[in-house]
């Protein structure tokens, strides 16, 4: 509910603080977004089971402007579906759970070690994608002085505004001339597209 609050007074700059600590920060807006725009509000039920999702989907909802109650009530399920799965995995596989903690137990100190090792490497591969993405995009960004000069000398560059429906409700401000397209549409519509023009694609 406090998330849900902080949404709502903050809009989409709460998401934004928060996906700064996501350790995929470049795309954690536009993701939460699509999720949350295309299953919206019953999207709660489930989000404690998608990783990133369930940390912004409440601050989401009150960005949105979702009412309150339907709020409560499907986040409220969402917290039942949640601690039932993991009540119901527990019995399913007690024995199987029994096992594991043996086995660490027999393992000892090592197994702090094993885990730690994973998580690192884990977070060592988020890195390295993430240098991967920014070592792209410093090849191909253009800034706005130099968009605004391509437009100055004539050269009529094509813009186009890729941002979510709701990321645009939030900021209706846009590029004047810029055409609208969804990401998700933009390998089907490439053709639509001129070849002979730059073509400048942004988002938030």
């Amino acid at each position: 509910a406090l998330w849900y609050a902080l949404g709502r007074r903050h809009g989409f700059r709460i998401l934004k603080t928060l996906c700064r600590i996501s350790l995929s920060p470049d795309s954690c807006v536009r993701q939460t977004t699509t999720v949350f725009e295309k299953w919206g509000l019953p999207s709660l039920v489930v989000a404690k089971f998608i990783p990133g999702f369930s940390t912004v989907a409440p601050p989401m909802a009150g960005a949105t402007r979702a009412r309150l109650l339907p709020f409560l009530v499907y986040d409220g399920a969402g917290a039942l579906v949640w601690a039932g799965a993991g009540i119901l995995a527990g019995m399913v596989f007690h024995r199987a759970i029994d096992r594991g903690l043996e086995f660490l137990a027999g393992v000892g100190s090592r197994a702090v070690g094993i885990v730690g090792g994973a998580l690192l490497l884990f977070i060592a591969v988020k890195w390295w994608q993430r240098r991967r993405f920014y070592k792209m995009l410093r090849m191909a960004r253009i800034s706005v002085d130099d968009l605004h000069r391509l437009i100055q000398e004539g050269r009529d560059p094509v813009v186009v505004d890729v941002r979510t429906h709701g990321s645009r409700q939030a900021d209706p401000r846009r590029i004047p001339g810029a055409r609208l397209l969804e990401f998700g549409q933009l390998s089907e519509r490439l053709e639509d597209l001129p070849v002979d023009r730059e073509i400048i694609l942004y988002c938030t």
